[in-house]
């Protein structure tokens, strides 16, 4: 009987692509860096930068992107301020909001109107 193993998460990167990416991705890097010939355009493939820094760095934006998003929302969710109650406000069990500046009255009075 063959040993089930449990299928891998659908976000999950193949390490063997994340891994020839970033390898060409500093490769790239280092040839900008030190080979003046590959700054420039090339007659068959365009700009080299492009193929050298700029096309791995978007294929690996594109497959960590569920990550890059989980963290971004982490990061919002941090940075957004709490909204606290107000110091005088209490919250009843029927909704109903008592703010505790007013005098407490019994339910269906009407408020008494100071005479001038």
């Amino acid at each position: 009987m063959p040993i089930l193993k449990p299928a891998p998460h659908p976000t999950a990167v193949d390490p063997r692509i994340a891994r020839t990416l970033w390898q060409w991705l500093a490769l790239g890097a280092i040839a900008m860096l030190l080979v003046p010939a590959a700054r420039g355009p090339v007659y068959l493939l365009g700009n080299m930068p492009f193929w050298l820094v700029l096309a791995p760095g978007f294929a690996l934006l594109t497959l960590y992107r569920h990550a890059l998003a989980a963290a971004w929302r982490a990061h919002l969710v941090r940075a957004t301020p709490r909204r606290r109650r107000r110091f005088g406000a209490r919250r009843l069990k029927s909704g109903v909001r008592v703010h505790l500046s007013f005098p407490r009255r019994a339910r269906g009075e009407a408020p008494a109107r100071a005479e001038r």
